[in-house]
């Protein structure tokens, strides 16, 4: 029998061939932020699916997904757009899909995917990266060096 201190638990880049893991996390996290319900999930697997598959070919999109155990536990990624043009660059970077397992929590991995997001953006030569915050996880962000900034939204 494993325990959890014998179980292996390591962070690495996922790839479309991980697009329904991240599918899945995808939905985990929805449902436990209560956009979306759990019958709503075997309807959005196949479009999410689809979505990360194309993101990730693209280029738009990178991904760590966290594993532990041999399944996918936790995901963070970073995705890039471009606005209208800058002095220096138009691309921009969002931090976005951040999500661990409850049972794995509070031991740093959110911090570690996100740490190697922000790289992967400055390597991209992003202008500006962003991020929607969950107030349960605003700490961690700050803590990342993320400010409050001016964004207004429509509703």
């Amino acid at each position: 029998m494993e325990t959890a201190e014998s179980t292996e638990v390591y962070i690495a880049r996922a790839s479309t061939v991980d697009a329904f893991d991240l599918a899945c996390l995808r939905a985990a996290s929805l449902v436990e932020m209560g956009v979306m319900v759990p019958a709503e999930r075997d309807a959005f697997l196949p479009r999410a699916h689809r979505e990360f598959v194309q993101l990730l070919r693209e280029e738009r999109f990178a991904a760590w997904l966290l594993v532990s155990g041999g399944r996918p536990a936790g995901c963070a990624g970073v995705l890039l757009w471009r606005r209208i043009p800058y002095p220096t660059t138009s691309l921009h970077a969002e931090i976005a899909g951040v999500y661990v397992d409850p049972g794995l929590r509070n031991r740093g991995y959110a911090r570690e995917m996100v740490r190697e997001a922000i790289s992967w953006a400055h390597a991209a030569e992003v202008r500006r990266v962003v991020l929607h915050v969950n107030p349960a996880a605003r700490s961690l962000y700050e803590r990342l060096g993320f400010v409050d900034g001016s964004e207004m939204r429509l509703v």
